[in-house]
Parts: structure tokens; C-alpha cells; sequence
């Protein structure tokens, strides 16, 4: 088995357990990487995923790399890229120069873009987006109507949410011809967040210190003050059964990073009509549990656990380990949950300060990603991890890069056979 240089981090919010951690993760050290776990019970199917070296693989459940994807334009390499049903890839596009700094520091896929394409497995684009008022940042998903959902930011003064300039979130939506047919600003919508009195003054006055740069984990600088911080969005699938209008198909639940929020947006309104407050810390890749998986119709959120960086006007401490959760939105309450001690190891052991994904698995197990140490493992309801893959495609440099920001299976038959 190969080795390689991987640097982890832990990044706390508070002094819990600060100097036991960097002591341990604060230097590059030796890690197994590919393969490590592998037993029965692993649903079959290939794992996609963008790696901070620039390409984008596919690897099997031997951990071979069957497939690899470097970006089919010049001048630019891949960030985040998702696999799409008809085969094809949906991909962020970062200029070098800029996705070089981005990789550099671990967070590539919040980095400023402008373009997002589609290509075939063969790398041949087949759809482009090229967006020249907004920044582009974490999220596209395809819609089943064939348009393209995208999570972005523009600067905004908003006098009575905050004395700052805000760098807000926005959400669009873009047809097969780049044409924007819906849009949402989050300014527009801020009272619907259900802030409290303290959390609104917080916001009002705006960042306090200056932020802290780190190596690996500190955002990109903005102009304007990443108050919310949007770093997801996905459309609620059709569910079986469904009769609560809050949870129809087409409307969308999005994650607000620094504020430890979960909302759905209606779409004909464009109200907040449900939110999931302090339910998780500086969560990740929230998003509805489509029809035919168990657990259809409930949400599922990578809760990574650490306060954002720029201070959470919420809460006032994190917590130094992650859960993958799964959440029945009608009652707002856990219906299952996992952390390391799910698997009988120190619950420190898994813990992904920011980045990061889960996928619910046909039969029943959860894929996840801990991004920001380029691990990914399934594990079944009850805990037990029955496949485990360290990233071996690192960026290197003077702070070598192992994370992943998402990982994604599919079917082994995703990858069309090669003639």
C-alpha cells in the first residue's frame, strides 16, 4: 500500500482540546493512503471525485482508478465536479493561477469562479455557463427540468441588515441557454431567518477582528462581509406521500454555513417557510433524501461541528468532532446520526472542520467524505465502517493538500465501457 505525505489540521473554535490536537495534526506526517478498509456489506458502485491535484477521478470499490478527468479547457483546471445520470460531468471551472492559490490553501471550491460546464466522459463540452456579475461558489446541480441550480454571491450594502458591506448569497437558476429564469437574494429575505435580537446586533456591527489567515481552511478574502455564508442548495426531489407544502418538489433547501441554518425557500413565494436552527455547527451538503433510498423524504447534512471562521453570531462555541445526520424535517428531530464512537473509536477520530459530504447508499448504508482529510468510508445504520479510501492525489508544496471537498458513488455501469 502507498504512502503519502497528508497534512491534517484541527481547527477549534475554542481551546477545547486545542493543544492535544495540534500537537497530533499541526505537521505533515505519514498516512496510508487508497484503500484501507474494505469488507462486505459496501454497496457497489464507483465514487467520483474532484482532487486538489486538478483532475477528477472515478475509483472502484478495489480503489482503482478507472477513469481520470483534467479539464477540457485551457488555462483552467476542475474544482468541484459532480456526476450527472446521462453520464456526463458538472464542473466548476478555476483558472490556474487562481485555483492554484485556491488548492493551496484547502478551499478551492469556495474560490471565486465564473463558469461552470458540462462535459462527456470523453472531455468534450457540451454546456457552458459563464456568469459575469455574480461570483460563483460551491454548488451546481442539475434540475430535472434540465436547467442548472447555482449557489453565488455579489456585494450588497443593506444598510438595515448590517453597517458592513455584505458579500450575500444568491441562488439562480439557469436554462439550457444561460438565460437566468429565477433568482434569489438572500438580503432580500433575511427576516425570514428567525435571527434573534443578540445574533441581528452581531450582524449589524459586523466582523470584530480582523480574519485569521491559516494555511489550510481559511476561506478566500471577499470585499464584503460573508455574513450567511451559503455553502449548499439542492432542489427537493418528489417524495412518495408527501402532502406538506413546505416540502414539495421544486422548492429548495439551502445550508447558511455561519449561522447554523438549514432553510427551505419556497419557490413560487420565495419565502422561508422552514428552517433547522443550532440543529448543526458549520454544517455541509445538506439536502432531501430522494424517493426509492431508505430514509426517503428526511434531510441529510454532513454537521462538521466547528464555528465558521468569521464568528457565529448563533453560538459561541463549536465542537471538536463531526456527525453524518439525518433529520425528519416535519418533526425536526435526529432520526439517526453517526459519529466515531458509532464505531467504537475515539470520537475525535472523525472530524472535518469544514468542506465535506454524506450520500445515503441503496442499501441503506451512508458514504461520507471528511474533507479535510481526504478520507471517505461507508458505514452501515449501526456504525460499522465496511469501506474506507484515503486520498493518495495530493497538491503539493509548502502545506501539501489531501482534501476532497464532495464525493459522490454511482453505479458501476455509470462509467460507459470503452470500446
Amino acid at each position: 500500500m502507498r504512502t503519502s505525505p497528508l497534512r491534517r489540521i484541527a481547527l477549534l473554535s475554542t481551546g477545547i482540546l486545542l493543544a492535544a490536537f495540534v500537537g497530533a495534526y499541526a505537521s505533515p506526517s505519514l498516512f496510508q493512503t487508497g484503500l484501507t478498509i474494505s469488507k462486505p456489506g459496501a454497496q457497489p458502485g464507483l465514487i467520483i471525485f474532484a482532487a486538489p491535484d486538478g483532475f477528477v477521478y472515478a475509483v472502484d470499490a478495489a480503489g482503482n482508478v478507472v477513469q481520470k478527468w483534467s479539464s477540457p479547457e485551457p488555462g483552467t483546471t476542475l474544482g468541484y465536479t459532480r456526476p450527472l445520470p446521462n453520464g456526463n460531468l458538472l464542473g466548476r471551472l478555476q483558472p490556474v493561477k487562481g485555483a492554484a492559490a485556491a488548492a493551496g490553501e484547502g478551499y478551492a471550491e469556495a474560490s471565486k469562479a465564473d463558469s461552470v460546464i458540462e462535459f462527456t466522459q470523453e472531455g468534450k463540452v457540451v454546456w457552458k455557463y459563464v456568469e459575469r456579475d455574480r461570483s460563483l461558489h460551491h454548488e451546481q446541480e442539475r434540475l430535472p427540468n434540465g436547467d442548472t441550480l447555482l449557489v453565488c454571491a455579489k456585494e450588497v450594502n443593506a444598510p438595515a441588515i448590517s453597517k458592513k458591506l455584505l458579500h450575500d448569497d444568491c441562488l439562480i437558476e439557469v436554462d439550457k441557454t444561460g438565460k437566468v429564469v429565477w433568482e434569489w437574494q438572500t438580503a432580500d429575505h433575511w427576516t425570514d431567518l428567525d435571527l434573534s435580537a443578540s445574533a441581528k446586533a452581531k450582524i449589524m456591527e459586523g466582523p470584530q477582528a480582523q480574519k485569521t489567515r491559516l494555511a489550510v481552511g481559511a476561506p478566500p478574502e471577499v470585499n464584503g462581509f460573508d455574513w450567511g455564508h451559503m455553502n449548499a442548495a439542492s432542489v427537493i426531489p418528489e417524495i412518495k406521500g408527501n402532502t406538506d407544502p413546505r416540502f414539495r418538489a421544486g422548492n429548495i433547501i439551502a445550508s447558511y454555513r455561519n449561522l447554523n441554518t438549514l432553510a427551505v425557500i419556497d419557490r413560487d413565494s420565495k419565502k422561508i417557510v422552514w428552517t433547522g436552527i443550532n440543529m448543526t455547527i458549520g454544517q455541509h451538503n445538506v439536502h432531501f433524501i430522494p424517493d426509492g433510498l431508505p430514509g426517503a423524504g428526511h434531510i441529510l447534512v454532513f454537521d462538521n461541528g466547528n464555528n465558521s471562521i468569521d464568528g457565529n453570531p448563533r453560538v459561541t462555541e463549536g465542537r471538536p468532532n463531526s456527525r453524518a445526520v439525518e433529520i425528519d424535517p416535519h418533526t425536526n428531530s435526529e432520526v439517526w446520526e453517526y459519529d466515531a464512537e458509532k464505531s467504537h473509536l475515539p470520537i475525535w477520530t472523525f472530524y472535518s472542520h469544514y468542506i465535506s459530504s454524506v450520500q445515503r447508499q441503496p442499501n441503506g448504508n451512508t458514504l461520507i467524505c471528511e474533507g479535510s482529510n481526504g478520507r471517505f468510508f461507508e458505514v452501515t445504520r449501526a456504525g460499522e465502517i465496511v469501506w474506507e479510501y484515503v486520498n493518495p492525489f495530493v497538491k503539493g508544496g509548502k502545506n501539501p493538500d489531501s482534501t476532497v471537498y464532495r464525493v459522490a458513488k454511482v453505479p458501476e455501469n455509470w462509467l460507459k465501457r470503452k470500446n
